[in-house]
């Protein structure tokens, strides 16, 4: 058996790329655009499995959201965080950021919601997210009753005021709440409990909150957030930065 695999060299390689943009910050960026008054136009914006069912989950909310997938172009038409339905069945496929940041939008509208996946999704926990969002007010419940999808939340608003969330399970859950509470009835401090893991990706969200016009009072440490609620995204045209995972193959390729 010949357990040898010959590669032919093909000789320098001359070209330009843009790599494709960042599903993390595609997501983040729909989510505030979303809330938002105004439109906003995302370029750069990551064709993904994740962020189709982010855009279909804003339209079922009743958000125009426009798609050029070729274009890598994405156009919303925000609410002002007034979500235009009262009732939605939204179905997130395995998209874990969809389902937390949805989860949390939808605690600030008004009306009844449910939020489903594939049997994969059905295993993943995030009753921790729906603890921090009852305590601002929501009610959101796990349907079969274990801290797992299908979630139903039916809301009334967030009051604001204090709520706490683990920060050693998912930095998701954080960026949810964060995202969301700019559109509670009072300010808001979220406070986490136990080690923050990846905070990267919860600067990743504070940066995109203040692009569109929210700025958050973190502490050094991100273990406490201070949003003053009530306040607003404004729509505005967003770049999205290419995935520098996605970039590292072009990189080692120009190397070689």
């Amino acid at each position: 058996m010949n357990d040898r695999i010959a590669i032919e060299t093909c000789g320098p390689i001359h070209a330009s790329i843009r790599p494709p943009g960042s599903k993390s910050l595609t997501n983040r960026a729909l989510a505030c655009a979303a809330l938002a008054s105004g439109r906003s136009t995302l370029t750069g914006a990551l064709d993904s499995e994740d962020t189709r069912v982010m855009c279909e989950s804003l339209r079922r909310l009743g958000i125009h959201v426009a798609c050029d997938w070729d274009a890598a172009t994405i156009v919303v038409d925000g609410c002002g965080g007034r979500i235009p339905v009262a009732e939605a069945d939204l179905f997130v496929a395995n998209s874990g950021t969809s389902i937390r940041f949805l989860a949390a939008m939808v605690s600030a509208a008004r009306g009844r919601f449910r939020l489903d996946g594939i049997e994969r999704m059905r295993q993943r926990p995030i009753g921790d997210l729906l603890a921090a969002l009852n305590q601002l007010g929501a009610r959101a419940t796990s349907e079969t009753g274990n801290d797992c999808p299908p979630v139903v939340i039916e809301a009334s608003g967030l009051r604001g005021g204090t709520t706490r969330v683990r920060g050693d399970i998912s930095s998701q859950f954080l960026s949810g709440l964060l995202m969301a509470v700019p559109y509670a009835d009072r300010p808001v401090t979220i406070e986490v409990d136990g080690e923050l893991v990846s905070k990267p990706y919860v600067e990743m969200t504070l940066a995109v909150m203040r692009s569109f016009g929210v700025e958050v009072d973190a502490a050094e440490d991100l273990r406490r957030f201070s949003i003053a609620a009530p306040t607003a995204y404004t729509g505005r045209q967003y770049s999205i930065e290419p995935d520098a995972s996605a970039a590292s193959y072009f990189w080692a390729a120009a190397a070689i």
